[in-house]
């Protein structure tokens, strides 16, 4: 059976069978649910591999990632294979957060001619995301852009790292440190930027203060805060493996922690309330951000080009690390 038997037989066009078995809303709900009906009782069968042939789709949608190692992204990937359906596959790649890399993958994807591609930022630089979306494949980004040709769907960095801070000084925490590392990241970016405006505005700006190591390492947040440790009774970490080694370098020293000195993470990687003590953190909603990654993707693919710009809420888990501290302190 086809499309046109189907068309024939309940006395419509084809193109509104075809219109109406890809779940088309152009098509009325009563015509729709009859068509539908009636090709699931005949057995009808759509040929995918025609129809993607008609429509140049390869059905595979990449994910570009720094890490793939790093159990952040099994939300991610998980949440846009569900997405999707079982119509596409995701290829993943890995830059290592390596531009280079990254444009090299670029180059290969759009070779293999994927029909959209999700990634994580290797850095601010975009020709080549723009280079795949003149070529008609979809690019969303996982992190903020300012283009307006580009979209992202993610969580609001500046937005939460204010909150966050204003949080800690509710709590009378007043020398905070905020200690990010070194990377083109435009998250990160806007991290030390909400700090910066949370801690301005309590007007503790002077006792409070940014550090970037060099890289993610306990040697390297010793040199850059080691020897101002004492001069704060919280530090907050622009990601949890950073915070982690934090933990390390105090744990080195005999710090405790949190009752000499408050430490949160950022990311509310799976593994954190395993730790002793368990690491307070900002969770961001990977899952969803995931899914409505891959949404973008189908919608530009089945209604035509458009750029969507998303953010989405993130949440603030204090666990044992964090404690209120008097003021004064």
């Amino acid at each position: 059976m086809t499309i046109y038997d189907i068309a024939s037989n309940l006395g419509v066009s084809a193109a509104t069978v075809s219109l109406a078995l890809n779940g088309d809303h152009r098509v009325a709900d009563r015509t729709r649910e009859r068509i539908t009906a009636y090709a699931l009782k005949n057995g009808f069968k759509r040929n995918e591999q025609a129809r993607n042939f008609r429509l140049k789709r390869t059905c595979n949608v990449a994910i570009v990632v720094h890490n793939i190692d790093n159990d952040f992204w099994f939300g991610v990937v998980k949440a846009v294979e569900d997405a999707l359906g079982e119509a596409y596959n995701v290829i993943l790649c890995n830059t290592d957060g390596d531009i280079a890399k990254e444009e090299k993958i670029f180059r290969n994807l759009m070779q293999r001619k994927v029909d959209g591609i999700i990634v994580q930022p290797a850095s601010a630089r975009d020709e080549h995301y723009l280079e795949m979306i003149r070529a008609g494949i979809p690019v969303v980004s996982l992190e903020e852009t300012s283009n307006k040709q580009i979209s992202f769907v993610k969580g609001n960095d500046f937005k939460s790292a204010r909150r966050l801070t204003e949080a800690c000084v509710m709590a009378g925490h007043r020398r905070i440190a905020f200690l990010s590392f070194d990377f083109d990241c435009v998250g990160l970016a806007e991290r030390i930027r909400g700090f910066h405006a949370a801690v301005e505005s309590s007007g503790i700006a002077d006792q409070c203060d940014v550090f970037v190591a060099d890289e993610i390492s306990a040697a390297a947040v010793e040199r850059v805060i080691g020897s101002r440790i004492g001069d704060f009774t919280l530090v907050i970490g622009s990601d949890d493996r950073i915070a982690c080694q934090l933990l390390r370098v105090l744990a080195a020293r005999g710090v405790r922690v949190p009752a000499e000195l408050s430490v949160i993470g950022w990311n509310n990687s799976r593994f954190l309330e395993y730790l002793t003590p368990s690491l307070s953190s900002v969770a961001i909603p990977m899952c969803e951000i995931g899914r409505r990654a891959a949404e973008i993707i189908l919608q530009n693919l089945n209604d035509g080009p458009s750029v969507v710009k998303e953010y989405v809420d993130e949440e603030i888990f204090l666990r044992e690390s964090f404690a209120p501290c008097k003021v004064g302190e």
